[in-house]
């Protein structure tokens, strides 16, 4: 005889009232959610934890989703995390911080969507990696309207996804960053691959630090919201140092489309080498395909492996 199938399991209900409400322990899974006005974490990663899920989660305003911050002043990192199937909204700051020595966490499906904010120090990010977090993989993650609005005469901050120096092995694939007031992707990590990403209408669709792989990449219409910062298809911050190798970018296919002529590629400080092996552009007569920044360059220019493209 068939076993009978499970009731669907009935959501929990949360109004988090700008608290954290879950303190993340080893072992747990933490599934069907739905949750609304929540502060500083509704997931809380406050000690050193393992094999977590964090799965059909439903987030509507408050501040952030997932806060990982140790408490009395010690580490928390976590290893083997899952979040899947995640949507959330209004989000004043971001929807995930992991950091400490964090690794091996997996970010599927996941769509946030943040708000314009204000706060002197509340600098938005849809999904931050910071310390020496590690081997984390996202998939089909879209980060869209991490805003900070500044006087005029300000740098307007807000990245869609952001990693820093010191993260490593990082893996985005089919992710997608819209309308973020700077970065759609800013990534400083080394050992960085970008898989079949989009980005459109951020200030700098991909701000990029260091050496990166790209399978397809997209970039579409970047738009400045305001404040001091440039604005342009993809930003390459060469290294400063004088005899500092050329920061190296691959790119498999680059796919770029713009209504106006924000140039392709800005090279900021020191010197980069680009390789891109097939192409698909479609912007005005006269697009820079490079534009130097502070003396930034091109190495041999960009290197098609076929025809450039004829702007």
């Amino acid at each position: 005889m068939d076993a009978m199938p499970s009731p669907p399991r009935s959501p929990i209900l949360i109004a988090a009232d700008g608290e954290p409400v879950y303190r993340v322990r080893s072992g747990s899974a933490y599934r069907t959610v739905r949750a609304h006005d929540v502060g500083n974490g509704l997931f809380v990663f406050d000690s050193p934890v393992n094999n977590v899920e964090i799965s059909d989660v439903e987030v509507t305003g408050g501040y952030r989703v997932i806060e990982n911050s140790a408490s009395g002043g010690g580490k928390a990192s976590c290893e083997q995390l899952l979040v899947a199937d995640v949507r959330a909204t209004g989000l004043r700051r971001g929807f995930a911080r992991m950091r400490y020595a964090s690794r091996g966490g997996r970010f599927r499906n996941i769509t946030a969507e943040g708000v314009m904010t204000t706060g002197a120090t509340d600098l938005p990010v849809g999904i931050a990696l910071d310390g020496t977090a590690n081997d984390f993989r996202f998939e089909r993650c879209v980060m869209r309207g991490f805003r900070w609005q500044r006087r005029a005469n300000k740098y307007w901050n807000g990245d869609g996804f952001s990693t820093e120096r010191g993260n490593r092995n990082i893996h985005f694939a089919s992710c997608e960053a819209w309308d973020n007031s700077d970065g759609g992707f800013d990534l400083k990590s080394s050992g960085t691959v970008l898989d079949d990403c989009v980005a459109g209408r951020n200030a700098r669709n991909y701000r990029l630090w260091s050496d990166i792989t790209a399978t397809r990449l997209t970039s579409i219409d970047p738009a400045k919201l305001g404040g001091t910062g440039d604005t342009n298809h993809i930003s390459l911050m060469a290294s400063k140092t004088a005899g500092a190798p050329p920061l190296v970018i691959r790119i498999q296919h680059l796919i770029v489309r713009s209504e106006r002529g924000w140039p392709i590629f800005d090279i900021h400080d020191g010197s980069a080498r680009i390789f891109v092996e097939s192409h698909d552009i479609t912007v005005p007569p006269g697009t820079p395909l490079t534009r130097s920044r502070g003396g930034g360059k091109a190495v041999g220019g960009v290197q098609f492996a076929g025809a450039p493209p004829q702007l």
